[in-house]
């Protein structure tokens, strides 16, 4: 026997019934935060909404040859589900069944609403409650149709980047070149390797990625930078993760080996950073393994520190291999595309039949909505966030961003668990309380072409904690674990609004917004 149930009375679907929490993003961030919920909250009634027709994230969109995490698994991964592979890094399929795996025992699959874009969500002060907007795709293909939902809670775990499109500038010369220009992001699902002539523009993970992929296809492939990288050779089996499983216990054995994981990637940052010499000195031993000095010289040895921007990674050296067996690295500048290929200024050229623009992300903050206070729009570059997760003035928000310079999921695990203890207060309605000092640094604050372009569009974070977060898991674990959660908060009726401080998109500048008691 079945039954039939009022669509007005489920949780969500009138400020009479809301959710307890709406997470956005089925992502590794989105999934990691349902897994303590769950847990923590067994009675709560909470939905996970995502944009894409799977979840994912980053591991759904993206679909080119070889792709893989360009961090260790065993941080990558949860810390309360062990990467079940030995490799160091992971491959993308594998990635994206990981967390459908976590996602089911979680229960978050049947609380998974897919093709949901959340375009705005409102606090209601005199509700105490946020009213979601969400477009919601139709699977015919017809126009998106509108879904309300009301929370008492809003995570964004939505990322940094837009899914939709990457970074694409424009070459000189584009309309001449006869073959297909293709972006990583938007990767054909039938494409010929064998034989051709592919160049690939750009140094960053991603290209670092498709030159040995695209090589073992068959491919004949260039990857063409306008400056050298760093990229480091490293194990492709988990050294670190077997040596502990041989000593303890399974669960004891991954937590001591994420730790080992995390602090070994933040030593490395810091000697990178403070003692670039010795960190080159170290990297440039493990590349004359695979090529000459005058390759390094040449393609491998930036004129910047490492880590000012991300050092990528090849299991066993395998983009130096592909360069072994002729696939080639060419440093310099682009002119032209031509019928045949690219003209750089030196005069070369480079024939292609296929131009890929590993050129980068675009940015977007909150998954491209809009939060808003009251029906009024905030400003978000204008907002001071609050342990890079929560936002002063803005009730019962909170959001993840992860490392850029180490494992994402580090810091992402840390989030969740700093946020279940916050709900676990039990206070209706929280949120920080504005900094005396201005928030004027990037949030993302790292030296990176795609942070140069966009970082703008986020909020921003002040000099000094809890204001501002570092990328330092070492640094960050005592106070995200342990740290006060009360400082610089205020709870309840004492909560001011973002909307106070006239940072929103009224045309009064004497509007004042506050909380119903």
């Amino acid at each position: 026997m079945s039954a039939t149930f009022d669509n007005r009375q489920r949780p969500g679907a009138t400020h009479d019934h809301p959710l307890d929490l709406l997470i956005v993003g089925a992502g590794l961030s989105g999934i990691d935060l349902a897994h303590h919920v769950s847990r923590e909250f067994p009675h709560w009634n909470w939905e996970i909404h995502d944009d894409h027709d799977d979840l994912g994230g980053t591991w759904h969109t993206f679909r080119y040859p070889g792709i893989r995490s360009d961090s260790d698994m065993a941080t990558f991964g949860f810390p309360f589900r062990p990467w079940p592979h030995e490799a160091t890094l992971g491959g993308g399929p594998e990635i994206k069944e990981y967390l459908r795996d976590t996602a089911r025992e979680a229960g978050a699959l049947e609380r998974l609403h897919l093709r949901s874009w959340v375009a705005d969500s409102n606090w209601d002060s005199a509700r105490q409650l946020y009213r979601i907007t969400c477009r919601v795709g139709s699977e015919a293909g017809g126009e998106p149709t509108e879904r309300i939902v009301w929370s008492r809670r809003v995570h964004y775990g939505s990322g940094y980047y837009s899914h939709s499109e990457g970074h694409r500038p424009e070459f000189p010369g584009e309309a001449d070149f006869t073959g297909e220009i293709i972006h990583p992001q938007q990767w054909p699902e039938h494409l010929d390797y064998a034989g051709k002539k592919f160049v690939v523009i750009g140094s960053g993970a991603t290209a670092v990625t498709l030159l040995p992929a695209l090589e073992e296809l068959g491919a004949e492939v260039t990857m063409l930078q306008r400056t050298p990288t760093y990229i480091g050779p490293l194990p492709t089996k988990d050294r670190i993760s077997a040596f502990w499983k041989r000593l303890l216990p399974a669960q004891a054995a991954h937590r001591v080996a994420r730790f080992n994981h995390g602090a070994r990637d933040m030593t490395q940052y810091v000697v990178a950073q403070r003692a670039p010499w010795l960190f080159k000195a170290a990297l440039r031993s493990m590349q004359r393994k695979f090529i000459s000095a005058e390759m390094i010289d040449q393609h491998f040895t930036p004129d910047y520190r490492p880590w000012d921007q991300r050092v990528c990674k090849a299991p066993e050296g395998d983009i130096f291999r592909s360069l072994q067996r002729g696939a080639r690295v060419v440093t310099g500048n682009i002119e032209t595309f031509t019928a045949n290929g690219i003209r750089l200024t030196t005069g070369e050229e480079i024939e292609a039949d296929v131009i890929i623009t590993a050129t980068g992300l675009r940015l977007q903050a909150f998954g491209g909505g809009t939060l808003s206070i009251d029906g009024r729009p905030l400003d978000i570059p204008a907002q001071a966030t609050y342990r890079g997760m929560m936002l002063a003035g803005v009730p019962n928000f909170s959001f993840t961003v992860g490392y850029i310079n180490s494992s994402w999921t580090l810091r992402a695990d840390m989030v969740s668990r700093y946020m279940v203890k916050l709900w676990k207060r039990g206070d209706a309605v929280y949120a920080p309380v504005l900094p005396d000092a201005p928030a004027e640094r990037m949030l993302l604050d790292f030296d990176a072409g795609y942070v140069r372009r966009d970082g703008h569009k986020f909020p921003k974070q002040g000099e000094a904690r809890p204001w501002r977060y570092v990328q330092n898991y070492l640094v960050e674990i005592p106070e995200l674990a342990f740290g006060d959660q009360r400082r610089g908060m205020a709870f309840g009726d004492a909560v001011e609004l973002a909307g106070a401080r006239g940072d929103v998109g009224s045309d009064n500048d004497d509007d004042k917004v506050g909380l119903a008691r």
